[in-house]
């Protein structure tokens, strides 16, 4: 069926569900940024295949919202059918909230599925409806026009995460969780992330594309702890290991009853924020709270254990990634044909082969000259793009480790480029190593850090139309909060032992994309009478291509940076590359 065919089957639900519209969320239970395929309706839908957007439905009209990301393959994928695309993060764009309340008279309805909206996104929506005499039904299953070739729920074997790698116990993370709860006044906490969960009980699984998951739920008490898991998920030796952590495993679907039982004198904190709205509605007989998430900022900082892990994780990925480098220039040497879906196969062969790897933490985005452009481009098994001995290749790529989880970009020079593009890539670089470098106070935010990675663009005026870096978890979430660098106030101070990404670009559509990205973690600087001090240490030791830097755009300092990370490169990756391979990268990284 085309896109509007589909529309039109929705519609019909709409009508018998006595509706005026409806809204399909991105989402899955859970609220994941990488929903399980059984719960791509809006993906489906629209033909949209970006990890973010919302699609709003009336009658006669539609709209899909998505972020800057995603703009120009958003407008590629929907062209033809009615959709009509509005860019969320533009000034002046209209929500699909107001979208809704322009094209609704009063009294109409509006349809959503309550399992796929935090608590907070469905009372926002409804006060706002209400303010125009519309009301929200969140008890609605659109799912069901989507009878053929829809995907079962995933289901499979969940695994330990060795206390080696995580550097904590389950038990140990269950006394500060419920430590926490106590100062929050709750006696129970409900736990629907899936990266907490897995975080939680030191347990992965493998029910979400490009994300070590199993799907599940936590339900915490003052004195137990209950993981809610498909059937067969968890081995009996993994219960028995989880029931020495005071952790009870129960049937996936046994947490709604679990929390409509809670005694009348339990409190159950949930954050609005992180919890879906059909979960918080079981609440029946105990007290609802809403509280601040408990377990996103303590897994957020890493360990001791966890940035050593780190670091060998970031050196054995950088090796597999030089590898791939290599192969792409010697093939365009001796002539033979290559494509970005080439790489895209190439690099999780050879990151196979590494020490502990688990899979891709997300799909390789692997972009020749304008597809670059397109900041999360994906190329196609079939018809991709053939590389030549001209322009530019971008890959941004990483995996899950039993170490870790990496993600690095860099943008190789195939061979000739323009003036302009090698001005974007020294900018680029300029950018990176002004923000990598920087030392700040103790309470900083990644909003207060931002414009170093952005000055050195914005001073040629060019802008990118997303964050400059986020948080990636432990051998979870490869973008995890709650810190970032970016422009917006609701980022948080950074912390020792937080890792995050810097990834400054510069895009030109149809034309060519341009990202330098490593992963630094925060450190201690100094103390002095004026207060604590942190630095970046970086985690990511990968070479940048000088064949794309102007020399004459850096300064001396910035000269003097791009050596000495080249020769540390070197120095990390001479023992894990062949010497045909190490002697290439000894030309790859001479000095500027």
């Amino acid at each position: 069926m085309t896109t509007n065919e589909k529309l039109a089957l929705l519609r019909g639900e709409m009508r018998r569900l006595g509706l005026a519209a409806c809204v399909i969320p991105t989402a899955d239970p859970h609220l994941s940024e990488y929903t399980p395929d059984r719960y791509k309706l809006r993906h489906w839908l629209s033909g949209f295949t970006g990890s973010a957007g919302t699609l709003a439905v009336t009658m006669d009209k539609s709209g899909l919202w998505t972020d800057g990301r995603y703009y120009i393959q958003a407008a590629r994928q929907i062209e033809g059918s009615e959709i009509e695309l509005f860019r969320a993060a533009e000034p002046g764009t209209k929500t699909y909230a107001r979208f809704l309340t322009d094209e609704l008279p009063k009294g109409a309805a509006v349809g959503i599925d309550g399992s796929l909206f935090s608590r907070s996104a469905a009372d926002s929506l409804e006060k706002t409806l209400q303010k125009e005499g519309i009301r929200l039904e969140s008890d609605c299953d659109f799912s069901v026009i989507w009878q053929t070739g829809r995907p079962p729920l995933p289901n499979a074997p969940a695994f330990a995460l060795d206390v080696k790698y995580a550097g904590e116990s389950a038990a140990d993370k269950l006394t500060r969780v419920r430590a926490e709860m106590k100062k929050q006044g709750v006696t129970h906490y409900a736990v629907g992330k899936l990266d907490s969960v897995m975080w939680l009980f030191n347990i992965r699984g493998g029910d979400v594309h490009c994300c070590p998951f199993a799907i599940s739920y936590a339900l915490v008490g003052e004195s137990d702890a209950r993981l809610y898991i498909g059937e067969g998920v968890v081995g009996p030796e993994l219960a028995a290991a989880l029931n020495d952590e005071g952790v009870t495993v129960r049937p996936y679907c046994a947490i709604t009853g679990d929390i409509a039982a809670l005694p009348a004198d339990a409190s159950l904190g949930v954050d609005f924020a992180q919890t879906n709205c059909a979960l918080t509605a079981a609440a029946k007989t105990c007290s609802l709270k809403n509280i601040r998430d408990i377990i996103t900022p303590m897994k957020a900082v890493k360990n001791a254990v966890e940035n050593d892990c780190l670091r060998e994780c970031y050196n054995n990925d950088a090796a597999a990634l030089v590898k791939g480098f290599y192969r792409i220039y010697k093939a365009l040497d001796e002539g033979r044909e290559i494509t970005e879906r080439d790489v895209f196969d190439m690099l999780i062969e050879l990151r196979s082969r590494q020490p502990g790897f688990i899979g891709p933490s997300f799909d390789t985005i692997a972009a020749y000259k304008g597809n670059a452009a397109m900041m999360h481009y994906m190329p196609e098994e079939h018809g991709s793009a053939l590389l030549k001995k001209e322009g530019m290749l971008l890959i941004d790529s990483g995996g899950h480790y039993l170490t870790g989880t990496t993600d690095i970009t860099r943008t190789l020079v195939l061979g000739p480029i323009s003036d302009e593009e090698r001005r974007g890539f020294t900018l680029v670089l300029k950018a990176n190593i002004a923000l990598i470098s920087a030392k700040f106070l103790k309470g900083t935010t990644g909003a207060n850090l931002d414009i170093l990675a952005r000055g050195p663009l914005w001073a040629e005026g060019i802008d990118y139309k997303c964050g400059t870096g986020h948080g990636v978890g432990f051998c979870l979430n490869v973008h995890e909060g709650p810190q970032s660098f970016s422009q917006s106030l609701r980022s948080v101070p950074f912390e020792l032992g937080m890792n995050c990404t810097v990834e400054p670009g510069v895009y030109i559509e149809n034309a060519y994309g341009i990202r330098t990205e490593n992963d630094v973690v925060v450190v201690p600087f100094k103390t002095t009478e004026h207060g604590e001090f942190y630095g970046f240490d970086l985690l990511s030791y990968c070479p940048i291509d000088v064949n794309g830097v102007d020399a004459g755009l850096l300064t001396q300092a910035e000269r003097d940076w791009l050596n000495a990370y080249h020769a540390e490169c070197r120095a990390r990756l001479r023992s894990r590359l062949s010497a045909e391979e190490f002697s290439w990268l000894e030309g790859y990284t001479r000095d500027v």
